[in-house]
């Protein structure tokens, strides 16, 4: 637990809670901080020298990017970052007085002179970062891991899931206002922690690489903005790179006030490189050996019926023990299974049915997914646990939508954290979205049954079926299941990548990785 005040002003607090940018989840956040600068490979050398190794394929259009990496690791090799000095509460108090007196003066027709903060991007001419976008699979993430060990030693770095960097914003954001609160008594929405939480991050991490960049959230649309403004000027000096299925004038598409987000799209664009990754080969697609960890019951099968519920237990069962046995190398024997234990986040406890810690976890459906759980959560989960089994997943509907954002969001998680999982299901995961009229019933009972085989009629909603096959190389199946969640484009666009992530989650490769 980190001390939320050290001092008559935040700037001792501030600088003792610089550990709080650091305190992330090692499963999903890689940190590096050197002062001696060393000589590294270039991404091109990292490249051929893994291709030579057999790790990777060579892939011509990957081949390209590498030649953009270059150029920034060649910038970033004689790049000296900014010294940035973390504001004292005096001196935030005294920008929100002058800013009060602002909006005083101009009802009467004038405005005194003010100073405007140093953070303009004209003459920046920092090192331009990268934005990387393309289909599911063809090798953005490995691009951008394969950069990020080349990042030259005296540049501090950190490698960041987007969700779990959102998440980690809006935590430190509350420690900061409520230290400031302690300090002052006032109220906690008339203090900004946005300068100190943007000189924390230029402190800690002159590169900063985001996977998976999505902005789905007004908040997040809102804070973000704010923060890229201030930490991709020239004075801070933070250099961004990202991973994205989208290109940046799609991002927080259709989100609700979205112009006012306009601005940071234009920054992206401006403060980065923006490359589109085309390669036609999608690397989760490519055949590997399937393992057993998805049940259902077989056709005309119902998952509870008494024929089929000790398959289904057994299943559980099985990969529960072997789960933990990858974990527990000693000759001991393996601890056994605890019942309701507890995680702590953000001051308040995170029940786990089953599990035995940190091997595996064990949820129903309606535990992980039916009850008011957040990104946060499922990003706790994923740094805890190695894998985790989801026992009794129904047919999802489009009623359904909080419970589908609450598993994609879950499987983000586990996935980059290189989790496992093993499910029980009323279908196969490519059967289970349905339309609402196909289900038997409302009932919980009726949701494990179709009092119909579903409709094999024109794919639904050509169109946006059609962009997730042809734009982003989605199997046909996949995007129609997808195009069935009306006109939500970034759902559409995360449960067609869902199915694509459990598929590669299924493979022999994947689940007899051992952390």
């Amino acid at each position: 637990m980190h001390k939320l005040y050290s001092g008559p002003n935040l700037r001792g607090f501030a600088s003792s809670a610089l550990r709080g940018f650091r305190c992330l989840s090692t499963a999903t956040v890689q940190t590096a901080a050197k002062t001696s600068p060393t000589a590294s490979p270039t991404p091109l050398e990292e490249y051929d020298a893994r291709v030579l190794a057999g790790t990777l394929s060579d892939d011509p259009y990957q081949r390209k990017i590498i030649a953009s990496l270059s150029s920034l690791h060649a910038a970033l090799c004689n790049y000296k970052r900014p010294h940035v000095a973390i504001p004292t509460i005096e001196e935030i108090s005294a920008a929100a007085n002058q800013s009060a007196f602002s909006k005083i003066f101009s009802v009467f027709g004038t405005k005194p002179k003010i100073p405007s903060p140093p953070l303009d991007n004209a003459g920046n001419d920092n090192p331009l970062g990268v934005y990387l976008y393309g289909d599911v699979g063809c090798g953005k993430t490995m691009l951008m891991d394969l950069f990020y060990q080349t990042i030259p030693a005296h540049l501090p770095k950190k490698r960041i899931h987007f969700h779990q960097f959102m998440q980690f914003l809006h935590k430190r954001t509350h420690q900061l206002k409520m230290a400031h609160q302690q300090t002052t008594g006032t109220k906690l929405q008339d203090f900004d922690a946005l300068p100190i939480l943007a000189a924390e991050i230029a402190q800690n991490e002159t590169v900063l690489c985001f996977d998976e960049f999505q902005v789905t959230d007004v908040a997040d649309a809102m804070l973000l903005r704010r923060l890229l403004s201030t930490i991709m000027t020239k004075e801070y000096g933070v250099i961004l790179f990202a991973t994205s299925n989208r290109p940046p004038d799609d991002l927080y598409i259709n989100g609700i006030q979205r112009q006012t987000f306009i601005p940071c799209i234009n920054l992206i664009k401006e403060r980065a490189k923006v490359i589109y990754l085309n390669s036609p080969t999608d690397y989760r697609k490519i055949a590997k050996p399937i393992s057993s960890v998805y049940y259902c019951p077989k056709p005309g099968v119902l998952l509870h019926s008494k024929a089929n519920l000790a398959r289904a237990q057994q299943h559980a069962d099985q990969w529960y023990e072997y789960f933990v046995s990858l974990g527990h190398k000693s000759n001991t024997a393996p601890p056994q299974p605890q019942t309701d234990f507890k995680l702590q986040i953000w001051g308040r406890d995170l029940q786990v049915p089953k599990s035995t810690p940190p091997y595996v976890a064990q949820f129903t459906f309606h535990e992980l997914c039916e009850k008011p759980m957040a990104a946060g959560d499922y990003l706790t989960l994923a740094s805890n646990f190695h894998s985790f089994i989801i026992t009794d997943i129904p047919y999802l509907t489009i009623n359904a939508r909080d419970q589908i954002r609450r598993f994609i969001t879950f499987l983000d998680a586990v996935y980059d954290a290189h989790g496992r999982i093993a499910t029980t299901s009323a279908a196969p995961f490519k059967d289970l979205f349905v339309e609402p009229e196909d289900l038997a019933g409302d009932s919980p009972e009726e949701l494990y049954l179709l009092k119909r085989a579903p409709s094999k009629a024109k794919l639904v909603e050509l169109q946006k079926t059609q962009e997730l096959i042809e734009k982003h190389g989605f199997d046909q199946l996949v995007a129609k299941k997808a195009s069935k969640l009306n006109n939500v484009d970034e759902e559409r666009f995360a449960f067609a990548r869902a199915l694509s992530r459990i598929t590669q989650m299924s493979t022999r490769e994947w689940v007899e990785f051992v952390q």
